[in-house]
Parts: structure tokens; C-alpha cells; sequence
């Protein structure tokens, strides 16, 4: 795994990570290259056609309460149809707000039973940092939790806290991304780094992430988290190549 410090260091652009179209999507390759694979999904995919995500998540935005503006589920949804051809999506979002990781571990048995995914996106941090929860224990906490669902049959795509420069302030975020980034590199599952996207974004202008009203920022944002972690995703499974049954 790469270290989002490291980012501030790296200037190019790479196609890979302009596939999302918008120019300000655009961030150093770096940031989104995965460092692991996904071998259970790039096999449902091969295999079946069919790619069930379970999406677990820590914020009620992630399915769609928030004011109704649309979240990066529905546009990682939307880029996935673009990129896999023929492949039939389902996505399907778990939100337990304000809830640690530690609250949810107990919950996954029930949810990999319920959903049957090949591939669980999961979200984590936020909800420790504001209520000061030990970051040390969260990592033990998500290094359960990747086990169980490995063991279950589903792989794993971490994606750590957003950026925000009103709250860097505020929380400790570095301890928890750190502990997020050690669980990742030991058990060998790719780490979705959107508090270095969304720090580059911040610090190259492409967004004004200081913004205190909502003027199209909260979408335009989103769309492009959903449309890098689709890249992301195809990717880390192999299937960049992937044109659908109809031509092979």
C-alpha cells in the first residue's frame, strides 16, 4: 500500500485515473492504484455475469436521506454498467450511522447471509474519530470484521474517511487511516483512498471542500468518488479488458 503523505510529492497524470470523465475527477494514479486484488469478484464476474456489493456504510447520505441528493452509490452503480458490459449490478447499501466498526462487526454474519456478495465495499473511521474511539481497537475491530467476510466468501475494498479542511481540525484522522492502511497491507485487500483524493482535491482547487452550502458540490463530488472507485474496482479484479459475453 501507498501512503496518501506520499501524494504531495506526485504531479502526473495518468489515463487510468481520468477514465472518470470530469476533469476535476482527475487525481495522480497513485491515489487509486490498487495494491491488491479481488479474486472472488473478478470470478463471479467471469463465471456468472452477476456482481453483488454490499456497501456498508457509516453515513445516512449513502442511501440517498440526505436532502435527497444522490450519493457515490448510485454513480459507482451507473460507471460499473459503463465499464462491465452485459454484467448484471447489484448494489446494495447498509447504512448504520454513526456506528463504529467495532458495533457493526457483530452484524456481517447476518448481512453476507442476506446479500450473498462477491464484494463488500466497507467504510470506516468517521464514526470513531468524532466519538474519540480508540483507534488501535478499531483496527483489531476491522481486522476481525475483512476476516469474516473473507471466510464468508466475499472480498474486500476499504475505503477510509472523507477530507474535509473544516474538520481536519476537530478529529484525529491520520491515526485512524494509518490503523485502516495496516489492516489492508496484512490481509492483502485493496484500500480505497478517498481522504487523499478528496486532501488532493482540496489542495489543487479542483473542489472548495471549505463550501457551507450546497450548490451542486455534494453530487458533483460524489460522481466522481463513484466513477474512480468503479476504475478502482475493475481493476483490482481484472477486468479492465472485460467486453461482455456477447464478444468472446
Amino acid at each position: 500500500m501507498r501512503a496518501f503523505a506520499a501524494v504531495a510529492a506526485i504531479l502526473a497524470f495518468t489515463s487510468a485515473a481520468a477514465a472518470a470523465t470530469d476533469e476535476h475527477c482527475i487525481v495522480p494514479d497513485s491515489l487509486v492504484d490498487p495494491q491488491a486484488s479481488l479474486p472472488r469478484a473478478s470470478f463471479a464476474v467471469q463465471r456468472t455475469q452477476r456482481l453483488d456489493i454490499l456497501v456498508i456504510s457509516g453515513s445516512p447520505s449513502q442511501i440517498g436521506s440526505a436532502k435527497g441528493l444522490r450519493s457515490y452509490p448510485a454513480f459507482f452503480e451507473a460507471a460499473l454498467h459503463d465499464r462491465l458490459p452485459g454484467v448484471e449490478i447489484r448494489i446494495v447499501v447498509r447504512a448504520a450511522p454513526r456506528r463504529s466498526v467495532m458495533e457493526v462487526q457483530p452484524l456481517l454474519a447476518g448481512l453476507l447471509a442476506e446479500v450473498k456478495p462477491s464484494l463488500v465495499i466497507w467504510q470506516g473511521g468517521t464514526a470513531e474519530a468524532y466519538r474519540g474511539i480508540d483507534a488501535y481497537g478499531f483496527g483489531q475491530s476491522l481486522l476481525t470484521g475483512v476476516s469474516t467476510v473473507n471466510q464468508g466468501g466475499a472480498d474486500v475494498v476499504l475505503i477510509n474517511m472523507q477530507y474535509s479542511p473544516r474538520t481536519e481540525v476537530l478529529i484525529d484522522s491520520a491515526a485512524y487511516n494509518e490503523n485502516m492502511r495496516w489492516v489492508a497491507e496484512t490481509l492483502d485487500v485493496p484500500i480505497f483512498n478517498r481522504y487523499g483524493v478528496m486532501w488532493y482535491w482540496s489542495e489543487s482547487g479542483a473542489f472548495n471542500l471549505t463550501a457551507l452550502k450546497n450548490d451542486g458540490l455534494f453530487e458533483q463530488i460524489h460522481l466522481c468518488l463513484g466513477r474512480l472507485l468503479a476504475d478502482f474496482v475493475v481493476r483490482a479484479a481484472l477486468l479492465s479488458n472485460y467486453k461482455g459475453t456477447e464478444t468472446r
